[in-house]
């Protein structure tokens, strides 16, 4: 099994310490694979391509390939790439792409082979076991039905941009849904692997449980409920 980074959201300076820790455990002897799907009605991939190298090219990652079309790609043309980074923008869109396309299968292999996938807001809602979790956010502009996920998280629903104010909206999504939900501001992300999740940023995340938040400090790890 791979590695699952997942990213609250907000900009470049808010993931800072994040994004570190994702370059150090992808190196760059291999070029990492962007995805900007979600961004396709709200910005233009030239722009998004710029984005992306600002944030690794700093870093000592140099070599960015961009994929804006997710049809016919195969196991073996994700294995050339050292990671693959899924960014935000809408998640209703970003999920009836990757599942139209028959690419959430061909991403689940590649994890499962021993991938390292990094999801940035709505591409780590994706990654989630239910995407309504983005629904005050997010118009559902696709008429998408299914809103499962691609459940990777040990059946945890992945909320971002998470702030305080958003618990009663949470624990109504809980009561609807029947899910337990990681909370992730802008300044924080998690990684997943082998059953643990492992806290990194400058805030804590929070677990929701039923009527339970359990708060995730920075740079605390905690086996997946």
């Amino acid at each position: 099994m791979g590695w699952i980074f997942l990213s609250g959201g907000g900009d470049k300076q808010h993931t800072e310490k994040f994004d570190q820790k994702f370059r150090a455990q992808i190196g760059v002897s291999k070029p990492l694979l962007y995805i900007p799907v979600a961004m396709k009605h709200q910005n233009s991939y030239v722009d998004c391509y710029f984005w992306i190298k600002s944030v690794f090219n700093p870093l000592g990652l140099q070599e960015i390939v961009m994929w804006t079309d997710l049809h016919q790609k195969s196991l073996k043309d994700l294995e050339r790439f050292s990671s693959v980074y899924i960014g935000g923008g809408n998640t209703f869109s970003l999920l009836n792409d990757i599942r139209s396309s028959g690419f959430d299968e061909i991403l689940k292999k590649y994890i499962q082979s021993g991938g390292t996938v990094y999801g940035g807001s709505a591409g780590a809602i994706i990654l989630g076991s239910d995407i309504m979790t983005c629904a005050h956010l997010d118009y559902n502009e696709v008429g998408l039905v299914d809103h499962e996920g691609l459940n990777l998280i040990s059946d945890l629903a992945i909320w971002c941009h998470y702030e305080p104010e958003n618990d009663e909206q949470i624990r109504k999504y809980i009561q609807s849904h029947q899910k337990s939900v990681l909370a992730l501001p802008e300044e924080t992300g998690a990684y997943y692997n082998d059953g643990y999740l492992k806290i990194t940023g400058t805030k804590s995340a929070f677990l929701f449980q039923e009527e339970n938040k359990l708060e995730l400090l920075p740079d605390s790890e905690h086996p997946a409920p």
